[in-house]
């Protein structure tokens, strides 16, 4: 009689085990599968941006729907632009790394019209770029410039810290935004003739408010 009741004994702590293991074993499945979930949600979460997206912009008071055009500078930035207004130039020297945005309305080239990207290789501080740009020898010296307006921290681009305005001669005018972020300091032109301001202007912000600096 002994022997059968340990027999049972053993039987039942077998069966008690199996079930635990199996309990342990659905555990594991279960947070295996909630794990490999959230790395899908997060996979999607960074995805790349599309190639493609459609803009809005005022021209002469009305909402004008536009279609843009993703470009890329690896480890720079990233943007969209209007692509059947604009031609794109980058080009990469010692002193610095620089995109031109040219206009190109109808199909005609505009030299004079452009918005410019440009990274500096040498500076260290905001201030090592405001003196490339209003320094002695520096740019607006060079292009013959003249500061008509300066706003600090100004708010329409997130990561623009000072707008230097700016004109040459009656006809040509613009804005030298500085810009510091993800560890990059940077500035942008913005330059063209003042008959091409209703249609130049409202591309141009597209193109700044897309503006995404790659840390």
């Amino acid at each position: 009689m002994s022997l059968i009741k340990l027999i049972s004994v053993a039987v039942l702590l077998i069966n008690v085990t199996a079930c635990n293991s199996n309990s342990q074993q659905q555990a594991t499945s279960e947070k295996q599968v909630i794990t490999e979930n959230q790395t899908v949600v997060t996979d999607s979460q960074a995805s790349p941006k599309p190639a493609q997206k459609t803009g809005k912009m005022l021209i002469e008071g009305e909402e004008t729907e536009i279609e843009l055009k993703l470009y890329e500078q690896p480890k720079l930035f990233n943007t969209y632009f209007p692509s059947e207004d604009f031609l794109v130039e980058s080009k990469t020297s010692e002193p610095q790394k620089e995109v031109k945005f040219i206009a190109n309305f109808g199909g005609v080239k505009n030299e004079n019209a452009y918005i410019q990207i440009v990274f500096p290789q040498s500076v260290k501080s905001v201030a090592d770029v405001k003196k490339l740009i209003t320094g002695k020898n520096g740019l607006m010296a060079d292009k013959k410039w003249q500061i008509v307006t300066t706003k600090v921290n100004d708010k329409r681009y997130f990561w623009a810290l000072e707008k230097i305005g700016f004109s040459k001669n009656p006809d040509i005018i613009g804005d030298i935004y500085i810009g510091d972020k993800n560890g990059k300091i940077f500035y942008v032109i913005t330059h063209f003739p003042i008959e091409y301001a209703d249609g130049f202007s409202p591309r141009e912000d597209l193109i700044l408010q897309n503006l995404e600096i790659i840390g």
